[in-house]
């Protein structure tokens, strides 16, 4: 057994050293991942964790003044008043600032009265960044909703005034009595910024399409017989098998480490529970090693799996939100987008990085992602074993 291991890492070592010396597949390791991350990153924020929101709020009272104060208080926003609505959507239009809140005149009576009012959202469809505005806003309007049902409530079964009423029940909210619990109506958390979101998204992205193009390696060691010669010593054809799969699996984990460190140690990312963010780079790692296998079988030369890696790589990534946040696309395309390991993984970073997630909150994306390796490496390793001895 410690003879088929050793033969196993001697293998992998040995297409290790190789790539060591192929200047090209360094620059698409590391060099292109981290010259991506810091153009987008910098296209949607870079390292800033404040974003620009404007804000019209002339004749809204009491309740709509202390709304807009609490959207000032978000950490994720800075608040810029605006004196009509029509100056607020040109500001926004021309990107000077990213997202727009406009809180109606007579807010503060709608509420008082037992109505409901629309606080509307001024937003740039193509500004990622609106989407992470736009959870800090719902999430500041609906504690405030909160508040006023409470109050509501309390006076309509004491007979207590309503302003009496809210004040306890703002007091009880943001005291210590009670704690309120707010979620947006749309379901989902605020989304990283800037390099938060561009690090793990080309993480995800890189690693996949680099495993393909490694295929190239297969294929050249297949077609020059270095493989059967291999099993023409001592050597148990899994033995063969599991030591390119190894290199692949090696290569896609040093890579998916590299962006993590730079993206902490150059780009100010917090990758939040490091274990976590580990292990899901080990598990969409076994993915990439299986899907290139399966492109290692597939192509018949190098130039072929060079041709097919980035295409294939780029059209996943795409719909897996690795390009753009799957919150933004329509129900059935973020369906469809979940049938491909990058989504799943991407939420598991997202919840990470965003949303203090821990090991156990990423389970059911490492489970999804288990499950496309499982998948990729039975039919990867099945299509090499034939292509080895056919």
């Amino acid at each position: 057994m410690s003879e088929a291991w050793a033969k196993i890492g001697a293998i992998a070592v040995n297409d290790a050293r190789r790539l060591s010396r192929d200047r090209t597949a360094l620059f698409f390791i590391l060099a292109l991942p981290v010259f991506i991350i810091l153009i987008i990153g910098i296209g949607i924020g870079g390292a800033n964790s404040k974003i620009d929101v404007g804000v019209v709020d002339k004749g809204t009272g009491a309740l709509g003044a202390e709304l807009r104060r609490d959207i000032a208080r978000s950490p994720r926003l800075t608040v810029e008043s605006f004196a009509d609505i029509g100056s607020l959507r040109t500001a926004v239009r021309h990107s000077e600032v990213v997202a727009g809140v406009v809180i109606p005149p007579g807010y503060d009576d709608a509420l008082r009265n037992g109505r409901s009012d629309a606080v509307e959202f001024v937003v740039d469809p193509a500004a990622q960044a609106s989407l992470a505005a736009r959870g800090s806003v719902a999430a500041a309007v609906d504690a405030q909703a909160a508040v006023v049902d409470a109050a509501r409530f309390a006076a309509a079964n004491t007979g207590e005034p309503f302003a009496v009423a809210y004040d306890r029940a703002r007091s009880s909210a943001t005291g210590g009595g009670v704690h309120v619990d707010v979620s947006t109506a749309s379901g989902h958390a605020p989304l990283p910024l800037g390099f938060s979101y561009t690090a793990p998204s080309n993480l995800v992205l890189f690693v996949f399409i680099t495993s393909l193009a490694s295929a190239a390696a297969i294929v050249f060691a297949r077609r020059l017989g270095v493989t059967r010669r291999m099993l023409s010593t001592p050597t148990a054809p899994l033995v063969v098998l599991a030591g390119q799969a190894g290199s692949r699996l090696l290569t896609a984990v040093f890579q998916g480490l590299f962006i993590l460190a730079i993206g902490a140690v150059v780009f100010g990312v917090d990758w939040g529970d490091l274990a976590g963010a580990g292990v899901l780079i080990l598990a969409f790692a076994l993915v990439a090693t299986g899907a290139s296998l399966l492109i290692g079988t597939a192509a018949g030369t190098e130039e072929q799996t060079i041709a097919l890696g980035p295409p294939i790589g780029i059209a996943l990534g795409m719909l897996g939100g690795c390009m753009w946040p799957l919150v933004i696309v329509p129900p059935v395309m973020r369906a469809i987008g979940h049938a491909t390991p990058h989504a799943w993984a991407m939420d598991g970073f997202i919840s990470l990085v965003a949303r203090d997630g821990h090991l156990r909150d990423i389970a059911p994306d490492l489970a999804a992602l288990l499950v496309f390796a499982a998948l990729f490496l039975a039919a990867g390793t099945w299509r090499l074993r034939r292509a080895i001895f056919r």
